[in-house]
């Protein structure tokens, strides 16, 4: 289990690390920016609990982040919205270059996964300049279940924006 988790803490952080580094460059583009959505206001923690079929603690705020662990203390659910600005197409080229993109339509005006090697994948959407990135490392769950697990959460956020 403890690989399992380093491997999801390694993912989620190089995901956030990718989504953070490309924001300085979103970041100066912020006059024109939209205001984003606290993300622990986006979902509750039943519509997490719902899509793990397991208990988690309340959300966890952080900067434009809202964390959800379950009875261990491990993170199982990770949501960061921030303001895409005009340079979300050099951040989604960026992310394509590294050749673990996997497009995904009819979800939002733009959405992908950045796949790994293991169970876990980052979900990114697109939607009134709002860049949302959600992950899932739901415990003994494959990396389908997860993906589709980030496609519902997705699904739940997406009219809040």
């Amino acid at each position: 289990m403890l690989l399992r988790t380093n491997r999801f803490a390694t993912f989620a952080t190089f995901a956030a690390a990718a989504f953070f580094s490309a924001n300085v460059c979103l970041q100066a583009q912020a006059r024109t920016a939209v205001k984003a959505a606290a993300p622990c206001a986006l979902l509750s923690d039943a519509q997490v609990k719902a899509v793990l079929g397991s208990p988690v603690q309340p959300g966890q705020a952080g900067p434009n982040e809202c964390t959800w662990k379950d009875a261990k203390g491990e993170t199982r659910v990770y949501l960061s919205v921030k303001d895409a600005g005009i340079e979300y197409k050099a951040f989604r080229d960026q992310m394509q270059a590294t050749g673990k993109m996997v497009p995904v339509t009819g979800l939002a005006e733009d959405a992908f996964y950045i796949a790994s090697s293991g169970s876990s994948a980052a979900l990114y959407a697109l939607k009134a300049k709002h860049l949302i990135l959600v992950t899932v490392d739901g415990e003994k769950a494959s990396k389908a279940d997860n993906e589709g697990a980030e496609k519902v959460l997705v699904t739940q956020v997406l009219p809040k924006l």
